[in-house]
């Protein structure tokens, strides 16, 4: 059964016959149910899957890190995970049917008009440290004192992610993570990429790897 909000010129949610009623971000939808179809998919829609599987499978686990990340880029219309995978779909898939991987290098976690992270260094002295380093580039368009840096660690071997929500601001130049002393000798991949102090703005992803520490 269906739910009339706003009065008979308001939208509905739930089920009504073979139509269902849904919002999202104060839009409301209309939608008929799925019909089950028995016709084998198409060597396309096969190969469109295969790709769907190999990028959902790495970025999966971060999705709300796209919330952040894409903000103020989807229009409200979709949600940054979707505009995140949409991307990756589009730029990031290799190899070939029904084997494709994600060239880690190629994702973007965050996009924006921030100006992005720079890299002087990476490295890992002693076991369960990452010392980063970067350069500040401070301006007053587009690369503040006070952005946060954000970063997106992800262990090839272990196939886990490590999210750090606030790792400095850019005018600290560096930072060390934590990170978990049985990394030492594993290859990582690393994703940052700067908030400003108001949280509405973000750079685009900037990506350092394959590193063994």
């Amino acid at each position: 059964m269906g739910t009339i909000r706003h009065g008979a010129n308001g939208g509905f949610s739930g089920k009504a016959g073979s139509i269902i009623g849904s919002s999202w971000n104060n839009v409301s939808y209309i939608k008929g149910l799925h019909k089950i179809s028995n016709k084998p998919a198409s060597q396309k829609q096969l190969d469109q899957r295969a790709r769907f599987a190999a990028v959902l499978g790495y970025l999966g686990p971060i999705k709300d890190v796209f919330t952040i990340g894409w903000k103020g880029q989807t229009g409200n219309r979709v949600s940054g995970f979707n505009m995140g995978i949409q991307y990756a779909l589009g730029y990031a898939v290799v190899g070939d049917y029904p084997t494709y991987e994600v060239d880690k290098a190629l994702i973007q976690i965050s996009k924006g008009s921030v100006q992005p992270y720079k890299s002087k260094a990476i490295a890992s002295s002693t076991p369960g440290a990452l010392e980063l380093t970067w350069l500040p580039q401070i301006n007053d368009l587009t690369a503040f004192t006070h952005d946060v840096l954000m970063a997106v660690v992800y262990n090839e071997d272990q196939n886990l992610f490590l999210l750090f929500k606030n790792v400095g601001k850019r005018v600290d130049a560096q930072a060390t993570l934590e990170i978990p002393e049985d990394y030492s000798g594993q290859t990582i991949h690393v994703y940052l990429f700067y908030v400003n102090e108001a949280g509405t703005r973000q750079s685009n992803s900037s990506y350092i790897g394959p590193v063994t520490i």
